[in-house]
């Protein structure tokens, strides 16, 4: 209600709430219409804070459609709970009980994040100022470099120094691990990168690895307190990160329009949605669809204590602290899991995006959670892929574009067939019912992504188009991953 007070005199939310001045939670749920971001666009432009409820301390932006951009303003309150949120994760992430706090005041942090304005920018540069953490590499310094650039100095300034916590992309932490690991194998490090202070550490690695007969781990480097993850991937990753890291990494739901919205407890056993940030409703999966269909269809929302375990849920969010989205649809699907014990606060899993499912003949609608288990059971090392729907005489296949580590079984794409099936029964169906076996696997060689990558940010392209999205890749992204590969792609069937 709070909310509702700062916003419904703002030019942006007398256009949102249609001029509605609700005296209740249940009549802002009746008047006030579900949105999408087209909604807002007229009135989100960096450096117009007319429209708004409260000023804009900073901007983010977040990729939208057609090459664009979404951009999301934040109020200073609005900001101050987001970094808070990150330093409750900070903490959790470290804790295995109640009271045990492992980071200290002016503890360092390797930021494996994309700067400003992308949130995680903003992430990085508040929570030095904000908390006096030391970030490794300086987040403000090197705002200026590329991403991949910015990770290379991360890593080789953090190999003279003691790292409290790395937050990275989980896919970014496995692939450095896997490469460090095949560079130690074959040469010798290159000690040019040490410092004199770490010469002690590297000569402990050294020392460890020969004993264990393995080469050079991360973890042998960098012993961390916590390790923070994003993207889908993270909880198949677990596994591996901590292989290469020594640490299972810590799960956070985020988004640029909604900030820290969910993170796991010590307890590791699913995430839970944070209070302090939003205001939550959940769309039911089949009111998605019928909205789908319908675009004039209003889908119902439920509450947080009447979702229901086992099933999927569109995300809905109502920010606080006079920042601007009401009823937005953020695109998320998640998944509740089954109650511990009575009373217990509902703990979910983040599924994927509800705009970037794949429908392989009405049977099924594959996620990219899904893919990303299939993957994790197949026991394959990959680097990275992107899915999509092909037809071949009018028969949808799935055409999987992957690229792995080290050498992949013969058998990969009945190998891959079989665990998705084993996730998605739908998708089993198609089999058993209609005697489809639609996966295809297109290997490609390593460096494919990387060469795709170094192209794209040679054209201009912003961070977030430099490669492909793991689900839906458009034809012109396929045309320009196949021209990477340098080789005519085989298709394992």
């Amino acid at each position: 209600m709070e909310q509702l007070s700062l916003v419904h005199g703002s030019p942006l939310g007398r256009h949102i709430m249609r001029g509605a001045r609700p005296t209740s939670v249940a009549e802002f749920r009746e008047r006030v219409p579900l949105t999408t971001y087209g909604d807002y666009a007229p009135y989100l432009i960096p450096g117009r804070d007319d429209a708004l409820g409260a000023g804009a301390l900073e901007w983010a932006h977040t990729a939208g459609i057609q090459g664009g951009f979404k951009w999301i303003p934040y109020t200073q309150r609005g900001l101050e709970r987001f970094l808070d949120g990150i330093m409750a994760a900070f903490i959790l992430a470290g804790a295995s009980k109640r009271g045990d706090v492992k980071l200290r005041a002016g503890g360092t942090v390797l930021f494996n994040a994309p700067a400003r304005p992308y949130v995680s920018g903003l992430a990085s540069v508040g929570m030095v100022e904000r908390f006096g953490l030391r970030g490794i590499p300086d987040p403000v310094e090197t705002e200026h470099l590329d991403f991949g650039e910015k990770v290379r100095i991360g890593f080789k300034q953090a190999l003279g120094e003691q790292v409290d916590v790395i937050t990275s992309m989980t896919s970014v932490l496995v692939k450095v691990g896997a490469e460090m690991s095949e560079h130690a194998s074959s040469t010798k490090l290159d000690r040019s990168m040490f410092r004199p202070r770490a010469f002690f550490r590297l000569a402990k690695a050294l020392l460890k690895s020969k004993l264990l007969q393995r080469p050079i781990l991360p973890k042998d480097l960098w012993p961390t307190k916590a390790i923070l993850g994003w993207g889908a991937d993270t909880p198949f990753f677990r596994d591996q990160v901590n292989y290469y890291w020594g640490k299972v990494p810590f799960s956070l739901y985020i988004c640029t329009e909604g900030g820290i919205m969910g993170m796991e407890t010590w307890e590791r056993n699913g995430m839970v949605f944070n209070p302090y940030g939003d205001f939550y409703e959940f769309i039911p999966e089949e009111e998605t669809r019928r909205s789908r269909e319908d675009a004039r269809y209003q889908p119902r929302t439920v509450l947080l204590d009447e979702v229901e375990p086992d099933k999927t849920y569109e995300v809905v969010i109502t920010n606080f602290y006079g920042m601007a989205f009401l009823r937005y649809r953020v695109g998320h699907f998640v998944k509740f899991m089954p109650s511990r014990q009575a009373g217990q606060f509902p703990r979910f899993d983040f599924v994927g995006r509800a705009d970037e499912s794949i429908d392989l003949a009405g049977f099924t609608r594959l996620d990219e959670k899904s893919v990303w288990d299939a993957l994790a059971r197949s026991g394959v090392f990959v680097n990275e892929w992107t899915i999509r729907k092909e037809y071949n005489s009018n028969v949808p296949e799935l055409h999987l574009y992957l690229e792995v580590i080290g050498t992949p079984p013969p058998d990969l794409a009945q190998l891959l067939h079989a665990k998705l099936k084993e996730v998605d029964h739908f998708y089993a169906d198609l089999e058993s019912v209609l005697g489809i076996r639609p996966m295809r696997v297109k290997l490609l060689p390593r460096g494919t992504f990387e060469r795709f990558y170094q192209a794209r940010r040679e054209q201009g392209a912003e961070l977030g188009r430099r490669r492909p999205p793991h689900m839906n890749p458009s034809d012109e992204d396929i045309r320009e991953l196949v021209g990477a590969a340098r080789e005519e792609v085989a298709v394992w069937r």
